[in-house]
């Protein structure tokens, strides 16, 4: 499944009306494909060029992408 998404600012503005902040909004049917429900603890890497979200489970944790 592959479907474009925005990065929208998310948060207060600093001083300069700058964001420093965004989110993704994720449809529970794109989660479901994923394993994971709303709600669900996340790893969130970041990476060159790749942002993973990874369920946040201890036995299951890839290190490696």
């Amino acid at each position: 499944m592959v479907r474009k998404k925005k990065l929208s600012p998310s948060g207060a503005k600093d001083d300069h009306g700058e964001y420093h902040n965004v989110h993704v909004n994720l449809h529970e049917d794109e989660l479901a494909v994923a394993g994971m429900d709303i709600g669900d603890d996340v790893f969130v890497r970041v990476r060159e060029d790749k942002i993973i979200i990874q369920k946040a489970d201890q036995d299951r944790v890839e290190h490696e992408f």
